[in-house]
């Protein structure tokens, strides 16, 4: 059996080397494709348990979430790998690494519990040589959770990030910017929980005030420029018994976001969220969900139903239907702040109105299989564009608005345990994004997206092993469109336990070195290798 595992586990790692979009099985990923949206942060919290409201009741987790707006979150530049060093336990751990192109890291986790409370905390710090720039890339992160739960049913986290980060601003080969990069500064706090009344219904709230400021600089032109974003959040839902087969609902969302740059106007949104609705169980198989959303954003007002029917004819077969509105452009970070440079423009709300059907198996061991088609329309859907501002000797983003973006396609998606210690993880979507009004692809929205995942864990040893790839991208600036080259990147992390104390570990991001251009013509900086000692107390 062994023998088999370490076949199979070859065999992904060589189906991550051979992949690219001129063969005949290219995959994709899960989701709509929708905004840009590339916001990194380390949350703890994702450890423990879920933001989404009333997942208690959600029928079948392992295969479907509760119906609602789905985002693409391109990948461009994400942590290394994931924090594959926090235990499920009681313990201090500390780990260090160093690596190539001057990649650093330590990393200090804490996880204690006393009297009906659980305290994560994580202290993080990852750098690393800038990559054909005067700006080197690098993040120093606090993150504590504590969690509460007790008589009553119920369960109250509350957590806090502070987080500092410093990267690149790159141009293109053509034209690099050296001197352009960004510093982040990054406050958020959160408190959630949800509990059981006496009367036997359902009570869950959250809410999140996040703070961040960035500081854009380029000595050559002595451009400097300060972009802030506050915003709050807050959610909560109320579920309760009206008979044997019914329960009623209400959902409240309010948020409140404003962005302030220097030199220029300030943007601000409030949106409010008012769902009233049901689920039913009309037979021991089938259930439905069913409201109205009352939606207020900016100069939008929408009153909208929503409904998702969930049948199992069978044990091991479920079907899926559902359809959901929702006012897009809604998040201030997402819009203003991503990863790279984007000009204070104006603002407006899309419109969001999305089919999803899907069919999904579940075998006996738990395997899982599922299609999913889905269709999406977006009025005022935002398309970023590149464009070079002499001015600042910098590379910009812009956006301007769709008319309506359509979005349809089919996922495909599986979750395999292949024995007890290996599990294997694909996802892929077929889609076509495009401008209804000229019938051309949406820039950066790729037709065809992968993720993979190898786990394989026995006694002392750890292997993970991720692939993601964007095929089929369109970049564009405000007069011209480019065919942007496929996006392809593998990481690696390996661990070996010497004892209970000590272990080594090996990390390697974009493992084929084949990560070449997330924008179109930046260089990208290709494969980094980090090596470290952990130490567990």
């Amino acid at each position: 059996m062994q023998n088999k595992t370490i076949l199979a586990l070859t065999l992904a790692l060589g189906l991550g080397s051979s992949l690219y979009a001129g063969d005949d099985f290219d995959m994709g990923k899960v989701q709509i494709i929708g905004k840009d949206a590339q916001i990194e942060k380390i949350d703890p919290t994702a450890h423990n348990i879920s933001m989404d409201i009333d997942d208690r009741y959600a029928p079948m987790p392992e295969l479907i979430p509760e119906a609602g707006s789905n985002e693409y979150k391109p990948m461009t530049e994400k942590p290394l790998l994931n924090n594959f060093h926090r235990e499920n336990r009681e313990e201090i751990s500390v780990s260090a690494g160093i690596g190539t192109r001057g990649a650093n890291e330590l990393i200090i986790n804490g996880k204690g519990i006393k009297d009906g409370y659980t305290g994560d905390l994580i202290i993080r710090r990852e750098a690393r040589d800038g990559y054909k720039s005067n700006f080197d890339t690098g993040k120093t992160a606090l993150n504590a959770v504590v969690t509460s739960s007790g008589e009553g049913s119920y369960v109250l986290s509350g957590a806090g990030e502070y987080s500092f980060s410093r990267q690149a601003e790159r141009g293109t080969r053509a034209i690099p910017t050296p001197n352009a990069g960004f510093e982040d500064s990054t406050s958020r706090i959160s408190v959630k929980g949800h509990s059981t009344l006496e009367d036997g219904s359902f009570f869950k709230g959250h809410a999140a005030i996040n703070s961040l400021s960035r500081d854009i600089t380029n000595k050559s032109t002595a451009f400097s420029e300060e972009q802030t974003v506050f915003s709050a959040n807050g959610s909560a839902s109320y579920i309760r018994k009206l008979g044997d087969k019914l329960r009623g609902k209400a959902l409240l969302e309010l948020r409140s976001d404003r962005f302030t740059v220097s030199g220029g106007a300030d943007r601000n949104l409030t949106k409010t969220v008012l769902e009233l609705g049901g689920d039913y169980e009309a037979t021991e198989n089938a259930q439905m969900l069913f409201g109205l959303k009352l939606m207020s954003m900016m100069e939008e007002d929408r009153t909208a139903p929503y409904f998702t029917l969930n049948y199992r004819w069978d044990k091991p077969w479920q079907l899926v239907f559902s359809y959901d509105e929702n006012l897009g452009n809604d998040d201030l970070e997402r819009v203003f702040m991503p990863s790279r440079y984007v000009i204070g423009n104006a603002l407006d709300a899309s419109h969001q109105k999305t089919w999803k059907g899907g069919l999904n198996y579940r075998t006996n061991k738990g395997d899982t299989l599922g299609i999913e088609f889905f269709s999406q329309t977006e009025n005022d859907a935002i398309e970023y564009l590149d464009a070079y501002d002499p001015g600042k000797a910098m590379l910009t983003s812009t956006f301007r608005f769709l008319n309506e973006a359509k979005r349809k396609g089919t996922t495909l998606k599986g979750a395999f345990k292949l024995e007890k210690n290996f599990t294997f993880n694909v996802a892929t979507t077929y889609q076509t994004p495009e401008d209804s009004a000229t019938g051309r692809r949406i820039s950066y929205e790729p037709e065809r997206i992968l993720d993979v995942g190898v786990n394989y864990t026995e006694g002392k040893f750890m292997i993970d092993f991720t692939r993601r790839a964007e095929f089929d991208r369109t970049a564009r600036t405000a007069n011209l469109s480019f065919d942007a080259e496929d996006y392809s990147r593998s990481d690696l992390a390996v661990r070996y336990r010497m004892n209970d104390r000590f272990s080594t570990y090996l990390k390697i991001k974009d493992l084929y070195d084949e990560a070449n251009e997330i924008r179109y013509n930046v260089p990208e900086e290709g494969r980094v290798t980090l090596a470290g000692l952990e130490a567990h107390f």
